[in-house]
């Protein structure tokens, strides 16, 4: 992650210009973490912690990862209450995911809330190797992206999504709107890891 990107992020957390961090748990992440039995999770660009903490308190263990030092610090106090070793929040480049020796795979759900879809796209492909290595073969990855236009330099299409993601991915479920925050084009989408190929 470049240097002026984490200084921008930053500078938007200090002065809490951070329209994305809603304090809300998105109804999309309150399904899946009803209907799948408690688990292990991942956040990837978790901000202050808010989903972290939701799993937590409906009995999973979660970590987070995100890059901007204040809101991991925002993060670590909010789950401060909880016991010991249920959760992590690491202040790490998640370009770099398989550096991070103190994440606790396999996952049984990741979650990527706005995050992909703003990297590089030299970056993007080792992004999803990654998430495929730390989640669990039937293990679910929920995605929230928006879509690229001319006024954003970022952003993935559900074409984008299924080129990155399938065939590592099934594509199970997918739901695309406008972002209630910002009024951008996007989508929700349900990737389920498949299971490892055995050469023959």
């Amino acid at each position: 992650m470049t240097d002026d990107k984490l200084q921008r992020f930053s500078d938007r957390y200090a002065a809490q210009e951070t329209p994305w961090d809603t304090g809300i748990t998105p109804p999309e992440i309150v399904a899946i973490a009803a209907e799948m039995p408690p688990g292990r999770a991942l956040d990837l660009g978790c901000g202050t912690g808010t989903n972290v903490r939701y799993l937590l308190e409906h009995g999973w263990q979660a970590d987070g990862v995100d890059f901007v030092p204040l809101a991991v610090e925002r993060a670590q106090g909010k789950l401060a209450g909880f016991p010991p070793g249920r959760s992590a929040v690491h202040c790490h480049d998640v370009t770099r995911l398989d550096e991070l020796v103190a994440l606790r795979p396999p996952y049984d759900l990741i979650i990527d809330i706005g995050c992909g879809h703003g990297l590089p796209a030299d970056k993007q492909a080792g992004y999803v190797q990654n998430i495929a290595a730390l989640l669990r073969p039937g293990g679910v990855f929920m995605l929230f992206a928006h879509y690229p236009d001319e006024t954003r330099g970022f952003g993935w299409s559900a074409d984008d999504v299924r080129r990155l993601f399938v065939p590592t991915f099934k594509l199970a479920w997918q739901a695309l709107g406008t972002d209630t925050t910002t009024g951008a084009q996007s989508g929700w989408y349900r990737l389920v890891r498949r299971a490892a190929i055995i050469p023959e």
